[in-house]
């Protein structure tokens, strides 16, 4: 039972600051639309059900370490490993920078202005660093499981409270709300129509788990049966979005006008309203480790690729000591 655990909570590194920023906030500001999200998330599930373990046996055959190992093995082209590195790290950067300003805009708002964004964003890539370099992949997954937990609570308790506390319950909001803007929480027939929903479930349901730092949880999984079990719950799991939907929608008629980001930090500002600080700074921690264990996990990518898929493929005379990652030696 342990081993699965740590295995499932090896898998929920996606789970990220959108929990708290783009999910309420793409409820305010999309409406229905939102909901294509919880949709490709469980249907991804049901192909890593298939995919996870082949991988996993693959992985622990030929002793894999990154996503580009994978390629470099299956192809037999050290090239194509550089070429999937490359692409791998631009994205994976890409992403660190994303949860490293989620996580200011978090602090920024959850200290009531007087931490700034900027002082936020440096102390954490600061501390994110001197994590991965004492703990590695296995302190973020112990991380992740206080994590999930804290998120499970609060955005549950979120998702219930606001239209409870605005409406008197979460059927009555949306009726408020179809009164107000009907049509608003379905598909418009233009733009993010029926097509634009299914083409966008199909892709990224495909996409999901291709991301470097996605395939090293599942290289680190104690075993086949705990992939699979994972795959059989996480659906349950990716049902926590819909309650940080509810927060966006229950803000609709509350706070109505607002854009861009300031739509995003939408239930921070609720929650500002409504409590007293110190649950606000609970928000705010728990935010503040949905960016940094996924920001971990990145990271960690990032130095595994660039050393062992770049550096040693044109540096052939680099010893197996001087490219180690020693975050992946348990699995190595």
């Amino acid at each position: 039972m342990l081993s699965f655990i740590r295995s499932l909570n090896r898998l929920l590194f996606m789970y990220t600051t959108f929990t708290f920023l783009g999910a309420s906030g793409s409820a305010y500001g999309e409406g229905g639309s939102i909901f294509s999200i919880v949709t490709y998330g469980c249907l991804a599930t049901v192909i890593s059900y298939w995919t996870f373990p082949a991988i996993w046996r693959y992985a622990k055959k030929h002793q894999l370490v990154s996503q580009s190992d994978f390629f470099v093995k299956k192809y037999q082209s050290p090239y194509l490993g550089v070429l999937v590195a490359v692409i791998g790290v631009i994205a994976c950067t890409c992403y660190l920078v994303l949860q490293l300003k989620g996580l200011g805009y978090i602090v920024s708002a959850t200290s009531y202005g007087v931490i700034s964004s900027t002082a936020a964003i440096w102390v954490g890539a600061i501390g994110v660093t001197i994590f991965v370099m004492v703990s590695g992949i296995h302190g973020s997954a112990r991380t992740a499981i206080l994590k999930d937990i804290l998120i499970l609570g609060i955005v549950v308790f979120l998702g219930v409270y606001f239209p409870l506390h605005y409406y008197g319950g979460i059927q009555p909001m949306y009726e408020a709300i179809e009164q107000a803007k009907p049509n608003y929480t379905i598909l418009p027939d233009q733009g993010m129509s029926v097509s634009w929903y299914i083409s966008t479930v199909v892709l990224s349901s495909i996409g999901f788990y291709m991301w470097p730092h996605g395939f090293s949880p599942i290289y680190a999984a104690s075993s086949e049966k705990a992939l699979r079990k994972n795959a059989i719950l996480m659906p349950m799991y990716q049902l926590i979005l819909l309650f940080a939907f509810f927060v966006g929608f229950a803000a609709i008629l509350q706070t109505p006008g607002l854009k861009g980001s300031d739509a995003d930090l939408i239930l921070l500002q609720l929650s500002k309203q409504d409590f007293d600080p110190w649950f606000v700074g609970l928000i705010g921690g728990t935010g503040v480790l949905a960016a940094l264990v996924p920001s971990s996990m990145l990271l960690m990518s990032i130095s595994t690729l660039l050393v062992k898929n770049v550096y040693s493929v044109f540096t052939p005379s680099a010893t197996e000591n001087q490219i180690e990652c020693r975050n992946y030696r348990p699995i190595c």
